[in-house]
Parts: structure tokens; C-alpha cells; sequence
């Protein structure tokens, strides 16, 4: 059934959809005509939106403390957070509290990226197989934003590539980590294409 719904209401960008919603208590259902478009879906969050839709950065005006969330690593993520910390400086910032609480993680690369925007030096994180030689990625000082002291907020369900950033940030001493002890999974994915793209394995 969900499947079905989907199928109908999915279709070419552009192109428009009627939808029929019941609302409890009422006797005559509504009909509305979205028109489709591509979902981007966004992973730098802040604490409340503006009237022009934009984020409001700043959570403490009179200590113009920044609240920037990310809720999921991806290959924007980087790039949008460098964006609103700018942003975020621009108004006055002089402390990020960067969330990522209940983030499960991501793309490995992305963590790595956001490490680095944060540190001048030091090992972010590195990979070792069970036949391949370890693989280190260490802070590269490019582009930087080291002007400001951070905190990092985690819970239990910070994960994977959160687990990452985190640690980075705490063991190299740019942050203070607080919250509760994460979930624990570091684990790197590959994926091999396999009957030249037919198939793959992770």
C-alpha cells in the first residue's frame, strides 16, 4: 500500500500531483495540487528559522553563542556548515555549540572534511583492513576555523561518522564532547561494482 502511494505520488520533476486529505472531524475531504521537484535534503541545521526562511544561527544573543546541528553526514555537508559558520561570524559569534546528537553518520569522507575545517593539525581518523596496509588522514590547516571555542554535543545514538568527528575534535583538543556515551560503530563501508555495474558488493 505504502509502495503504491509512493509510485503515484513520485514522478517527472515539474509535472503536477492531486492529493485527497481527510482531516479527523471533518466531514469533506480536501483535494491539493503540489507541484513535484527534486527534494534536497538539508544536514546543517540551526535552532529556528527566520521570516525569510533562512536559519537563525545564534542561540545566545547576548553572548552570541552559535547552535549549528548536523543531522547526517553527506557530500554537501561541508560546504553548507563552512557556509553557516561564516554566516554565524558574520553576526557575531563567539562560541559554536555544534550538535550531533542522534546523527548516525554517513559518508566517511564528509567527517573527514568537516574534522578538517575545524583543526589546524593532527590525525583525524584512519582505516586499517584485514590485508591492506592503514590508511591515515591527517588535518591538512587549509581553510580553517579555529577562532572560536567549541563544544560537541552527543547522546547515544551519535554514530559512525559522528563518532569520528567527535573524537577527532576532543582528541586533538579543539573541543569539549558532551552528553552521554555514543553508540560505538566505526565501521568504513566499500562498495565494489561487480558484472561490470550489475551488481554489487558492500
Amino acid at each position: 500500500l505504502l509502495d503504491d502511494a509512493v509510485s503515484k505520488l513520485m514522478g517527472k520533476e515539474g509535472t503536477d500531483v492531486t492529493i485527497t486529505i481527510v482531516h479527523e472531524g471533518e466531514a469533506e475531504p480536501h483535494k491539493i495540487t503540489l507541484t513535484r521537484e527534486e527534494i534536497k535534503v538539508e544536514s546543517v541545521l540551526g535552532d529556528s528559522r527566520k521570516p525569510d526562511d533562512t536559519w537563525q544561527w545564534i542561540i545566545d544573543q547576548d553572548n552570541k553563542i552559535a547552535y549549528i546541528r548536523i543531522n547526517t553526514f553527506i557530500s554537501s555537508t561541508a560546504a553548507d556548515l563552512d557556509k553557516a559558520i561564516r554566516q554565524a561570524k558574520e553576526a557575531g559569534m563567539t562560541g559554536l555549540v555544534l550538535d550531533l546528537r542522534t546523527n548516525p553518520g554517513g559518508l566517511l569522507q564528509s567527517a573527514i572534511e568537516v574534522s578538517d575545517m575545524m583543526l589546524k593539525e593532527g590525525r583525524i581518523v584512519s582505516t586499517k583492513g584485514r590485508n591492506t596496509l592503514e590508511r591515515p588522514w591527517n588535518a591538512s590547516g587549509d581553510g580553517t576555523h579555529t577562532d572560536f571555542p567549541l563544544a560537541v554535543l552527543v547522546n547515544h545514538f551519535s554514530a559512525s561518522a559522528s563518532e569520528i568527528l567527535a573524537a577527532a575534535l576532543q582528541d586533538n583538543g579543539r573541543a569539549k564532547v558532551v552528553g552521554e556515551r555514543t553508540w560505538g560503530k566505526g565501521s568504513v563501508q566499500n562498495v565494489i561494482e561487480l558484472e561490470g555495474g550489475t551488481s554489487a558488493l558492500k
